[in-house]
């Protein structure tokens, strides 16, 4: 795997690793945003133990997304044959992982909404995900971007990592 930043919850129970690929894709969706929110989905794996989600990989917005300026529905077309393409690999099997979005704002703060849909994919049988990932990122600010990143645990509150390396 390339390099990759590395993050905890505060009781690191959660571990996430993030590919600097998937983060570098990640500026260049946002930059072409032109203001706008936009989103899609994370694709990775599990460690052995199940103890770290790593993300690979992040999607483009699917072309039947709907955004505008403080709001994004993302869409499906195209996820399920990107989805199968990349649990066929002979490789390393990648799958889904959880939701990426960005918010064209300094302070990146999750909203209701954000809360309610991580919780209902984390309940669901369609995405086979318990522990869903959430990265939101931030406009940028003095030549950086925010990022937040939360776990929603089925039947558990949300846990947000931090950073530490």
């Amino acid at each position: 795997m390339s390099a990759q930043e590395r993050w905890a919850t505060n009781n690191c129970e959660y571990m996430l690793e993030i590919s600097l690929d998937a983060l570098r894709f990640l500026e260049i969706e946002c930059t072409k945003a032109d203001g706008r929110e936009i989103g899609g989905i994370l694709i990775g794996y599990y460690s052995e133990d199940h103890s770290t989600a790593i993300i690979t990989e992040a999607s483009s917005p699917p072309k039947d997304s709907t955004f505008g300026y403080n709001w994004f529905r993302r869409g499906i077309a195209g996820l399920r044959s990107l989805l199968a393409c990349r649990w066929q690999n002979a490789g390393r099997r990648t799958y889904y992982v959880g939701e990426w979005h960005y918010h064209p704002t300094v302070q990146v703060m999750p909203s209701g909404d954000d809360f309610r849909q991580m919780h209902e994919i984390s309940c669901s049988s369609n995405y086979q995900s318990k522990e869903p990932i959430m990265l939101i990122i931030g406009q940028k600010h003095k030549g950086t971007r925010q990022l937040r990143a939360f776990v929603f645990p089925h039947g558990s509150q949300p846990f947000e990592f931090a950073r530490f390396s």
